[in-house]
């Protein structure tokens, strides 16, 4: 979970790594200097973002929207947001789901709102998301999330050209010739129409 220091409104962003403004722990020249000679272990590491979870709700500016939604058939609080480079499912509502994780070929490098990295390179294929009664097709790495039991990133929103109307909070997703608007919480219609 991204949880950098000074993204307020007015605020300027600081590194966790070094302190300095400008920048984020993952752009951290000190950390580039320490990795000169690469990933030696003979696995490919990779850097993902969970978005701050303990800050969703509170900011009202946040690139997110939150809403309950259908996810392989069971209802899951889902956060869709565009500071997260993947998507991910929470561990306990991967256990409620009839999905066997699979295992990649590298690992992800994923940093928690309470600012710990852990490694993950597991992966729940062919999960379903239901939004306005059409199915998504979506990949998700299981991680402990906190209150969310989902979090749609960017790998998703990329994928399905959705965006983002902040304002709104509300997202939308070309479908055809029509686009979906799906409404999440705090927008003007609640969660879908």
């Amino acid at each position: 979970a991204n949880n950098q220091r000074g993204t307020g409104l007015g605020q300027k962003i600081a590194c966790y790594e070094c302190g300095v403004q400008g920048h984020f722990k993952r752009e951290c020249p000190n950390l580039k200097n320490n990795n000169k000679h690469g990933n030696q272990g003979g696995r490919n590491n990779a850097s993902a973002r969970v978005y701050a979870v303990g800050r969703a709700g509170t900011d009202p500016d946040a690139n997110v929207v939150m809403g309950t939604f259908l996810l392989n058939n069971r209802y899951a609080y889902v956060l869709f947001d565009t500071d997260a480079d993947k998507s991910f499912m929470s561990t306990t509502f991967s256990t409620q789901i009839n999905i066997a994780p699979s295992t990649l070929d590298h690992c992800y490098n994923v940093e928690l709102a309470d600012g710990r990295i852990i490694g993950l390179n597991t992966i729940l294929r062919g999960c379903m998301l239901n939004l306005l009664n059409h199915p998504f097709n979506i990949n998700l790495m299981p991680v402990e999330l906190g209150s969310f039991d989902a979090i749609i990133g960017m790998d998703w929103l990329a994928k399905y050209q959705a965006f983002i109307v902040c304002a709104e909070k509300i997202v939308c997703i070309p479908w055809g010739n029509e686009t979906l608007i799906i409404h999440g919480d705090g927008s003007n219609q609640g969660n879908a129409t």
